[in-house]
């Protein structure tokens, strides 16, 4: 975490309608010393910003009641809404979301499933960007305060359109003399690209086209450089009310100019990276985002040819077409082998580089030259410790080294080098997808023939499993430990297909075979803690799952039982109304060494529970809106209060509710019914076949 986080304990608005993202997004903030408000939807959003004022909103892009794209427009229109950072959360690939996100306000985009390390980078950035930003708005405030105690330059214009004053500041904000700028036109130092507007502003003044003036230009050094200066100024009327001089003040903006470029380049660099789909439509916009953020002319991108050992200028951007000639046809050709002079000490410097006019006409021999580059800076793209390339930008005008934009750069090229990374790599998934496409219903299959048959007896057992088009990671079990204690559980992958059944299968062997080293079996606080260890989420953020574990004591009639991130299981007794077995934990691989509580409840006779991944409630109705954990418990006990025999009913009317469509996620339920239970004095065998429940269309209700 920075420094400036450190010193700040930033208060964050999570705003997302499933619960268990809402706990895991708290602990993954508050651990890094962040305070939390969380809230299910969007209207609730509005009310919590109202009331506490976050310093950035962390914004699910689809919930009830208000999804994240209405709440992101209507948080613009709250006071200091519009400063505000907003992190939307979409689905992974899903470009209409990131669109319209963008398109609402938001500032930068994160998918699920969400991975730590990237969500901490992306929230430290927009923190800090706009705290950057409070900043520089304070600076002003305080800039204010010295122009009123005459800090800045002061200056009169006679008739005849010279400088008839100037007080001691235009020395030591300039270079230039002061006395020998007397009798001088103001418009000499202004830079040359600023002097017609320059001229403009004054003559207005001059023909009474208007009384007073403000307006920034920039104003040469005497050192060769330029900086900015916010120029106020108003006419002197004489006695005859003709208009006889001008008398105003110069103020040195030039840290805020740099400053707002800063910002913009960084804003612009997000944008294009969140909006094209490939390097290729990338890199001629971000060359020209960047080139236009900053004010400089020229922008390429190297990237190293690994076979040749040389780096080659792929693409390349000017501001002025026209300027372009043969330059453009010199760099767009070129090759360098590392060894070669100023190219290897571009691509074996430690980070970005300032270079000057005379380093400058290296690089091309005679094409810079005849381009009038007079400075330049470049930093490297990196993936990782692996360098993929550099840009190089230059402009006609000599600067001084500005250490905090070649900061600023370097954190760029990092970010441009994880884009490239991360298109690889969704490529590749991609190509993956396509490949083994044909092999999901085998798998499916497969994941299938390792359920267990339904149980019945004194402890009876139905479920149903239907797997949806992309296999969704599902895969649940139950078995006797001994004559007394049944163990059940169901386990749910983050992300859909081959991989995630492959890691589904993997912790049930783990699981049905006992073979995790010093766990207590009996307890499932130590399966879980035991499972944390072992299955670690890798570094592209998915490979984690929900579980539930419960462990059945048939003599004591009690429950033990843990969660890892997974929904509530409910239960249904004669006693009392269905009611969660809510646990409040995270999903298992999400944060080594997490601790994992056990729980433990009375079972009465007659009572059932019901246990099932999110894909039997996380569905998709027809009138666009997401059903939601609550009105699946009231279907439930609806169903439970009826004594259906069969678990069909139950599916029937889920079914129903998303529009007799299939499954986006996977539909995994058991009911576990408790009667009168007499120890048990056999142990059933190891084989088990496939059990699936036949879709039906009906609605029973």
């Amino acid at each position: 975490m920075s420094q400036t986080l450190e010193k700040r304990t930033p208060l964050i608005l999570v705003v997302d309608d499933d619960r268990s993202t809402r706990i895991i997004l708290r602990l993954i903030l508050e651990q890094d010393g962040c305070e939390v408000v969380d809230v299910e939807n969007g209207q609730q959003c509005l009310n919590a910003y109202l009331a506490r004022k976050p310093d950035m909103v962390l914004l699910d892009a689809k919930m009830p009641v208000m999804d994240g794209f209405t709440c992101c427009a209507e948080l613009q229109k709250l006071p200091l809404g519009a400063s505000t950072p907003i992190l939307m959360i979409a689905g992974l690939d899903d470009q209409a979301s990131v669109d319209k996100a963008f398109a609402a306000g938001a500032m930068d985009y994160v998918t699920k499933p969400i991975h730590p390390p990237i969500l901490r980078r992306r929230l430290r950035h927009l923190l800090e960007a706009s705290w950057a930003e409070q900043v520089v708005r304070d600076s002003e405030a305080r800039y204010r305060s010295v122009v009123d105690h005459l800090k800045e330059v002061i200056f009169q214009i006679n008739q005849e359109g010279n400088l008839a004053f100037l007080n001691p500041v235009w020395s030591e904000l300039t270079g230039f003399v002061r006395e020998e700028a007397i009798n001088h036109s103001l418009a000499e130092y202004v830079h040359p690209g600023d002097r017609h507007q320059f001229n403009q502003y004054i003559n207005q003044l001059f023909h009474r086209q208007q009384s007073e003036c403000r307006f920034d230009v920039r104003f040469l050094r005497k050192a060769g450089s330029f900086g900015w200066m916010e120029v106020y100024a108003c006419a002197i009327p004489g006695p005859d009310g003709k208009i006889v001089g001008i008398s105003g003040s110069l103020a040195d903006v030039t840290e805020r100019k740099y400053q707002d470029q800063r910002l913009s380049v960084e804003r612009a660099t997000t944008r294009v990276l969140a909006e094209v789909a490939t390097l290729s439509e990338a890199v001629p916009n971000l060359l020209q985002a960047i080139s236009k953020s900053l004010g400089w002319e020229y922008g390429e991108l190297w990237l190293m040819d690994e076979a040749n050992n040389t780096l080659k200028c792929v693409e390349s951007w000017f501001e002025l077409e026209e300027k372009l000639g043969s330059f453009q046809v010199a760099s767009s050709s070129a090759n360098f082998a590392l060894a070669s002079g100023l190219i290897q000490r571009i691509w074996t410097h430690d980070g970005p580089l300032w270079l000057t006019d005379n380093a400058i006409h290296d690089i091309h021999a005679n094409s810079f030259p005849q381009a009038g580059m007079q400075t330049a800076f470049s930093f490297p793209i990196l993936e990782g410790y692996n360098r993929l390339g550099v840009m190089v930008f230059s402009k006609r005008e000599h600067q001084a080294m500005d250490a905090s934009l070649l900061k600023i750069m370097g954190s760029i090229g990092t970010q441009l080098g994880e884009f490239i990374m991360r298109k690889r790599a969704e490529e590749e998934v991609q190509h993956q997808h396509a490949k083994l496409q044909s092999e999901l219903d085998q798998a499916a299959g497969y994941v299938q023939s390792l359920i267990p048959p339904p149980m019945t007896g004194p402890v009876s057992i139905q479920h149903q499993f239907i797997p949806s088009n992309q296999l969704g990671g599902d895969v649940f079990d139950y078995y006797w430990l001994d004559s007394d204690h049944l163990a059940i559980y169901l386990l749910d992958v983050a992300g859909h297909g081959i991989r995630s059944t492959l890691l589904s299968v993997s912790v049930l062997n783990v699981v049905r075979s006992q073979s995790l080293l010093d766990t207590d079996f009996y307890q499932p606080s130590s399966v879980l803690d035991g499972l944390n260890e072992v299955f670690q989420m890798n570094e592209q953020g998915d490979d984690y799952f929900t579980i539930w574990y419960g462990v059945y004591n048939c003599k004591t009639q009690k429950l033990k039982y843990a969660s890892g991130g997974h929904p509530a299981v409910l239960l249904a007794s004669a006693q009392m109304p269905i009611q969660p077995l809510e646990v409040r934990s995270i999903p298992i691989g999400m944060m080594s060494g997490f601790p994992y509580d056990q729980f433990e409840c009375d079972i009465q006779a007659g009572s059932a529970i019901y246990l099932f991944s999110d894909g039997v409630y996380e569905i998709m109705q027809p009138n666009g809106e997401v059903w939601t954990f609550e009105g699946f418990m009231t279907v439930v006990s609806e169903y439970q209060r009826r004594q259906f025999d069969s678990l069909d009913p139950l599916f029937q009317q889920i079914q129903h509710i998303a529009g007799n469509k299939s499954f986006e996620d996977d539909y995994s339920l058991m009911k576990i019914s408790f009667d009168s239970v007499q120890p048990k004095q056999t142990l059933p065998p190891m084989s088990y076949t496939a059990q699936s429940a036949t879709p039906m269309t009906a609605n029973p209700y």
